[in-house]
């Protein structure tokens, strides 16, 4: 009940997930499971293979379109989390001590998981994100689970593995990982070789995806990791597992769990335990760990805030309850430690929620003149690389996302042909865009052309060159001392606010008063609401160079206009340009093969 109700509270739709449903939508009307229909080459644009056909099947039976089915699926997955950790705290073995308090235990647990507002986030949105959850939990507790890999074990753990990855790339380590356990069973005589090959057969059905992949789009990885992934980013990872391991009371569980590890390392046959009947736990420890450092130190974080760290919030709250289990803690402390990181854990996420109120569009409030007074300091760091993160396209906030998404499916409500002004039956319609989810979800006769890459071949393959330096340090200090009128060496909120349209060249179009808060964030090292010289050079510079995740992708020269757009934005309709003579199916397969060819050289 308490996740159904936060649900309800967080209920959004992103944009993105309208890309998957657009893929479900060519499928449904017979073209494929492509973003543009032939002459255009299929281009895997979505990365969940196994969402993707669960809503192109289901509608398909029901007639119900993805929108329609998307979350409430994704709100049965979250319930079903529940339902896992539930049937694991049952089996959890608690010291005498505890046991009378099981049940009250076992609630804190359950109230912290369905209360927390990342778990509540992605129990809705359209992506795919709580169906990972939902395998990547069934396989983390599998492993952990004392003689999990006995008797059938094995092959379950084949099967949440393939079935994460089938989800998402992400479940690949957890392929790894069951490969690593087979391994090792066979190693130490617990299964024959034959039998330990036999019980991991669910694996083949990654192995026939991704010869599936090969042959129908020509890739062995999806489009989306090219257009997302370029260098190794440690500095956006960082500052977004920071926030993550702020919000989510981190602070508190990290002392446990260190505690827990030399209280156990300290046990007689800890190692010969760790390489024996708790190798496939230590495994799955091993495979969050390579998770979380690939994306802290490699992608440098998601788009979305924490969306990758979803499926950690159950293993936290459960992990916190099985280490004071083995520590033998009395059952006052335990359910008071469980308490406070139910509190510590749950209760930011939803007071940032309420504190976005009426900046839903930004994305951001300073959050350091809001905090108690105690918290000052903290709050401060925390709003330093919120800013960062946000002017970097890094852990953008459901609110953001859900206000994005609304507008534009204010725009288009609807998916029919025949939107576009002046189009007749035959005409091809070609359109550039950006935010191209709920566009091309609603427009199931235009070719959309996505000016970021992730459903586009050669774009996702096209980096941005190296941007010229927009503001240098002697161009911020010339400006601070055209916005100081008062001369008293400080810029305050309304001397800021005037240089606000000088930053849009290194950010994006916001109102003054964000930029206001963003600058201070970055700059105020001594808290006085106000920047100083070096201070906003310091600012500027820290947020240098521009890079956007997900967004360092762009058309190479020519391209857009060698495919010819016809679809024009005016006079707020999208019409077509009669000027504008439409492509022949020859010219779209020439236009392709020239600039797949330029890009591979």
């Amino acid at each position: 009940m308490v996740a159904v109700l936060a649900c309800r509270q967080t209920w959004f739709f992103c944009d993105d997930a309208f890309i998957t449903f657009r893929y479900c939508g060519n499928a449904y009307d017979g073209r494929g499971f492509v973003w543009n229909p032939a002459p255009f080459a299929p281009v895997e644009g979505y990365t969940s293979f196994l969402w993707m056909w669960l809503l192109y099947a289901i509608w398909v039976v029901t007639g119900l379109a993805p929108p329609q089915t998307a979350i409430p699926i994704t709100c049965a997955c979250g319930v079903a989390v529940l339902w896992l950790v539930a049937r694991a705290l049952q089996r959890l073995s608690l010291p005498a001590s505890m046991a009378p308090w099981r049940a009250w235990l076992q609630a804190a647990v359950l109230l912290g998981i369905a209360g927390n507002h990342n778990f509540a986030t992605w129990l809705s949105s359209g992506l795919e994100t709580m169906v990972f959850a939902l395998w990547a939990v069934a396989w983390t507790l599998r492993a952990t689970a004392t003689g999990g890999t006995r008797g059938s074990g094995l092959m379950w753990l084949a099967l949440w593995a393939s079935l994460a990855l089938l989800t998402r790339p992400d479940g690949g380590l957890m392929v790894l990982g069951t490969l690593v356990i087979a391994g090792h069973a066979a190693i130490t005589g617990q299964r024959s070789w034959r039998t330990a090959a036999l019980s991991v057969w669910p694996l083949l059905l990654p192995v026939a995806h991704l010869l599936w992949r090969r042959a129908y789009y020509g890739e062995w990885l999806p489009n989306t990791y090219y257009a997302k992934v370029t260098a190794a980013w440690p500095e956006s990872g960082l500052r977004y597992l920071a926030c993550f391991a702020l919000e989510q009371g981190l602070w508190l569980w990290l002392p446990l769990a260190a505690v827990w590890c030399v209280a156990g390392a300290c046990r007689r046959g800890a190692l010969r335990s760790l390489l024996g009947e708790r190798w496939p736990a230590l495994v799955a420890v091993g495979a969050w760990l390579g998770y979380t450092g690939y994306y802290t130190l490699v992608v440098g974080g998601d788009h979305f805030a924490y969306r990758i760290f979803t499926h950690f919030v159950p293993l936290l709250f459960l992990a916190a309850l099985a280490m004071l289990a083995a520590l033998r803690a009395p059952a006052w402390l335990a359910g008071a430690v469980l308490v406070t990181f139910g509190v510590v854990g749950d209760a930011p996420g939803w007071w940032l929620e309420r504190q976005l109120q009426g900046h839903e569009a930004e994305g951001f409030v300073r959050v350091v003149g809001r905090a108690p007074s105690l918290l000052r300091p903290v709050s401060a760091i925390y709003d330093r690389n919120q800013a960062w993160l946000l002017l970097h396209s890094v852990g953008h906030r459901r609110a953001l996302h859900a206000v994005s998404c609304a507008r534009a499916r204010e725009d288009l409500p609807d998916r029919a042909a025949g939107q576009i002004v002046g189009s007749t039956p035959g005409t091809r319609l070609v359109w550039r865009a950006d935010a191209v989810g709920v566009v091309g979800w609603a427009l199931p006769d235009v070719a959309i052309l996505d000016g970021h890459g992730l459903n586009d071949w050669v774009i996702a393959r096209t980096r941005k060159p190296p941007a010229a330096a927009a503001l240098t340090p002697a161009m911020l200090r010339d400006a601070f001392g055209a916005l100081d009128t008062d001369r008293d060496g400080r810029l305050r909120p309304v001397e800021l606010a005037a240089g606000a349209p000088m930053l849009v060249s290194v950010g994006p179009q916001l109102p003054a008063a964000t930029w206001v808060d963003l600058m201070l964030s970055l700059g105020d090292a001594d808290g006085d609401d106000s920047l100083t010289v070096d201070e906003l050079v310091a600012a500027v510079l820290s947020i240098l160079p521009p890079r956007q995740m997900a967004h360092e992708r762009q058309p190479p020269p020519g391209y857009i206009e060698a495919l010819r757009p016809n679809v024009v934005f005016t006079g707020g309709q999208r019409r077509v340009d009669p000027a504008v003579v439409p492509l022949e199916d020859d010219e779209v397969r020439a236009v392709e093969q020239r600039f797949r060819a330029q890009v591979q050289r």
